[in-house]
């Protein structure tokens, strides 16, 4: 369609530019490098032949440490697919352990709902007797102290909530790590 072979006009052109440029470069890489080795003295040429043997030295310990790491991963690979015997009831004993730690889990989560309820709870019944309490001086003063307190109120409500999602969320995300710790094959 018309999109499409606009777009490879324009791309072929594009790669066509970037060859130019490439061959341009070739050609002033092979003309630097036939200036150097005409003028590359005895010294330069020998060390040239150092660096090259010492290069094949090295490409010979590179494709022995190659083929170790290949060995040493294979080795890894039987080892870890290698099944773990499971002993009979095993699963069931993982499977309550699990269901005994997201109690435990949820009924922590529940009392620190509970208890940041009551908080919140308890501040309100502040800002309310605040309000009472204000409401009797009905003064200027009264006032913009009552809407001092009530602010600060609804920032502490705010901060505790803030609190609880993070203290919520943060214990939700480390329930699977601790569960994988405290039922590896090594606690048990």
């Amino acid at each position: 369609n018309g999109r499409d072979y606009g777009f490879l006009v324009r791309q072929n052109s594009e790669l066509l530019r970037a060859l130019e440029e490439m061959e341009k470069s070739c050609a002033a890489l092979r003309e630097e490098n036939r200036i150097l080795r005409k003028s590359s003295s005895p010294e330069t040429e020998e060390k040239v032949k150092r660096l090259r043997k010492k290069n094949t030295e090295l490409a010979v310990i590179a494709k022995r440490l190659e083929e170790r790491a290949r060995k040493l991963q294979e080795a890894n690979l039987k080892v870890v697919n290698t099944p773990m015997p499971v002993k009979p009831g095993a699963v069931e004993q993982y499977k309550r352990a699990f269901a005994r730690q997201r109690a435990r889990d949820l009924a922590q989560h529940a009392d620190t709902l509970l208890c940041k309820d009551k908080q919140i709870a308890a501040l309100q019944q502040e800002c309310r007797q605040l309000e009472t309490r204000l409401g009797q001086g009905k003064g200027p003063v009264g006032v913009s102290e009552f809407e001092r307190l009530l602010k600060e109120s609804q920032k502490e409500v705010l901060r505790l909530q803030r609190q609880l999602s993070v203290t919520s969320s943060s214990a939700i995300a480390e329930i699977p790590s601790e569960r994988q710790d405290r039922l590896s094959p090594s606690s048990l």
